[in-house]
């Protein structure tokens, strides 16, 4: 679904992402890793067209419609919404119940699907957000960090939304639960620039490791 080729990006003389080349499949589940700082949001955000590279290139298909998921739009949602309403905003095509169950999944079952966004905390928006973009109708699904303030049981339903994905899925995470649960391949980031591992997360570890 992409192909990057010698991709550059810098920020005030960083250079955030250093000659990236690495592709992106339909159907994938693809875990962008490696230590803070090292540029796997820059990455994510160049995968997703914006911004563009210094130099290199980033091909899409041109059947590929992604969304892209950061913890800072869930200060996005229109607080005088109720949960439902504000999923059923970006999905005008679902019917109720298709919206209901995409709140159900996002452990937002029953009456809670009518909370006012406005009460809800930090975790919930996010799960709202994830519901939101999991509704539309996209095929290429970009994560950065999306179990930040998520308990276990918003991480467990987070899981099975994304395994579930039927398209591509590019995801930022620390969270080795997930990585070890859903990630078929990885881009790592390590001292010696980045490269593309195919494989789980427990084969990278016995194969390659952390330095």
């Amino acid at each position: 679904m992409i192909v990057v080729d010698d991709i550059h990006k810098s920020f005030g003389g960083f250079k955030a992402v250093d000659g990236a080349t690495l592709s992106i499949k339909q159907g994938s589940i693809t875990g962008l890793i490696g230590p803070n700082g090292a540029g796997k949001t820059t990455l994510l955000r160049l995968l997703a067209g914006d911004p563009t590279p210094d130099s290199g290139s980033v091909s899409t298909h041109p059947e590929a419609s992604a969304g892209i998921f950061e913890q800072t739009h869930a200060a996005n949602l229109t607080d005088d919404r109720t949960i439902e309403e504000e999923i059923q905003y970006s999905c005008p095509d679902a019917d109720r119940r298709s919206v209901r169950n995409i709140c159900g999944a996002m452990l937002f079952p029953g009456d809670e699907a009518l909370k006012k966004i406005g009460v809800l905390s930090g975790g919930e928006r996010c799960r709202v957000m994830l519901g939101k973009i999991i509704g539309t109708p996209v095929n290429l699904l970009f994560l950065d960090e999306p179990t930040n303030h998520f308990d276990m049981e918003s991480c467990d339903a987070l899981l099975a939304a994304v395994d579930a994905f039927p398209g591509a899925v590019v995801m930022v995470t620390h969270n080795e639960m997930f990585l070890h649960a859903i990630a078929k391949r990885l881009i790592v980031f390590a001292k010696n620039g980045i490269h593309l591992f195919e494989g789980s997360y427990a084969r990278f570890l016995e194969k390659e490791g952390w330095e």
